[in-house]
């Protein structure tokens, strides 16, 4: 005989399940909007560590931001940061679970997926709570590094990461609509992740509970562009990309909506199409926590080395040749959301540093879009509404911006706050007119 409690239970699973349906449902809205054009964008929310700061809680140097999770004192200033950004124009906002590793002393593989469960459910409430005028926000996942940030030398072994994922993967999964892998310093980090969300999807289908999210794979830079490791992005972005095609990771995606669409959907060529847009794990690489700087840098490495153009959404050069839906990996589009930090010395641990990295101060909303995200998202070589060509233009980052295009998912990071993102929203919007 069922109880009540057991009752209660099933609904409560059943109401998690519709709600993630609708959630990809959602997401699957934006990949079509973002594949549309590269003048479309999603806009990701700032730092919410340093954001959590500045409104009063602790800058703990064993645990960080995670104090505001393992405090329940600090939940509502949690919910209160993600919903300053919903207001702010972010159409996703990432959960506060970066810290909850077990590099900071969380070793308790239940604890973490409890901990970061309690990180996924504050920012489902502050979506879906909101009153924002803004369409709802996606919910991103955040799969931060394991042990250090920055520190591709103090990595765990690949299987010991693998398991450890687990404990957040399952933890973060009723409540968000993508995973976001970031601030990877290495390829192998990254990797990691991947093989242990792979992993995660085995047992779901097993479940068949039918909801797969995908993920975001996020890489810092030093400051020459090159990844934290020396790995340069040109190389490890169609590695990773063939990595997970190699593991089945994209193949799970929407595995229940296509079932449902393909008896439902009679062109082939409708199709096809929807399958590329959504059929999929990795959606994007980005970049993350690290300056500004190097992004446009590696902007400039990826313009010059056509042969990962074929693995873009919207490459620099459209005429460029593809293989065949059947046999190449999906394409992904890019983005970045860089920090306020002053250059991090390599060495850097959190658990060795008596205070927080030092901002620097020439970093202002305006200047942020000013000089580096609107020369990002520049495409065909022109802004819009300017007859100048980036190209040909005297600043070295406009020439470089210009000739890639196509960057289209920018938020911020450490230091990165509402205001930068309420000026991102406004100059978006106007740009796109």
């Amino acid at each position: 005989m069922s109880t009540s409690s057991d009752n209660t239970e099933t609904r409560s699973d059943d109401c998690d399940i519709n709600r993630q349906h609708r959630g990809n449902l959602m997401l699957r809205n934006h990949l079509k909007r973002l594949q549309s054009s590269p003048a479309e964008t999603l806009l990701l929310d700032g730092g919410t560590g340093e954001e959590l700061f500045l409104r009063g809680v602790p800058d703990d140097r064993k645990i960080w931001s995670a104090t505001a999770i393992v405090n329940e004192q600090y939940h509502s200033i949690v919910e209160d940061v993600h919903r300053s950004f919903i207001d702010a124009g972010s159409q996703a906002i990432t959960t506060n679970s970066y810290g909850i590793t077990p590099g900071v002393g969380f070793t308790d593989g239940e604890e973490v997926k409890r901990l970061v469960g309690i990180a996924g459910e504050i920012a489902r409430r502050a979506v879906t709570t909101s009153t924002s005028s803004n369409p709802a926000a996606l919910v991103l996942g955040s799969l931060g590094p394991l042990v250090e940030s920055y520190r591709p030398d103090l990595i765990m072994k690949h299987d010991d990461g693998v398991c450890a994922y687990q404990f957040a993967i399952q933890g973060l999964h009723p409540f968000v609509d993508v995973y976001l892998a970031e601030t990877m310093s290495c390829l192998e980090e990254a990797c990691q992740a991947i093989d242990s969300l792979s992993l995660f999807y085995d047992g779901l289908i097993d479940a068949d509970d039918g909801v797969k999210h995908p993920l975001l794979a996020s890489f810092t830079l030093q400051s020459d562009g090159q990844i934290r490791s020396g790995e340069h992005v040109v190389e490890v972005l169609p590695k990773l990309i063939q990595y997970a095609h190699e593991r089945g990771v994209e193949r799970k995606l929407f595995h229940f909506f296509l079932f449902i669409f393909a008896i439902l959907i009679y062109s082939s060529h409708y199709l096809c199409n929807f399958i590329d847009a959504t059929n999929k794990k990795v959606i994007g690489v980005l970049f993350n926590c690290c300056e500004p700087e190097s992004i446009t840098k590696v902007l400039k490495e990826i313009r010059a080395n056509p042969h990962i153009h074929q693995h873009l959404q919207h490459p620099p050069d459209p005429s460029s040749p593809t293989r065949s839906l059947k046999d190449r990996p999906p394409k992904i589009y890019l983005g970045a959301y860089a920090n306020r930090l002053t250059p991090v010395d390599p060495e850097w641990t959190l658990e060795d540093s008596d205070e927080a990295q030092a901002m620097r101060e020439d970093l202002s909303p305006e200047k942020y879009w000013d000089e580096f995200v609107k020369l990002w998202h520049v495409s065909n070589g022109r802004e819009s509404g300017d007859d100048t060509s980036c190209g040909t233009a005297n600043s070295d980052n406009k020439g470089v911006a210009g000739e890639i295009g196509g960057m289209q998912l920018f938020g911020g990071c450490c230091g990165i706050g509402p205001g930068h993102i309420s000026v991102l929203k406004e100059r978006l919007i106007k740009k796109k007119k």
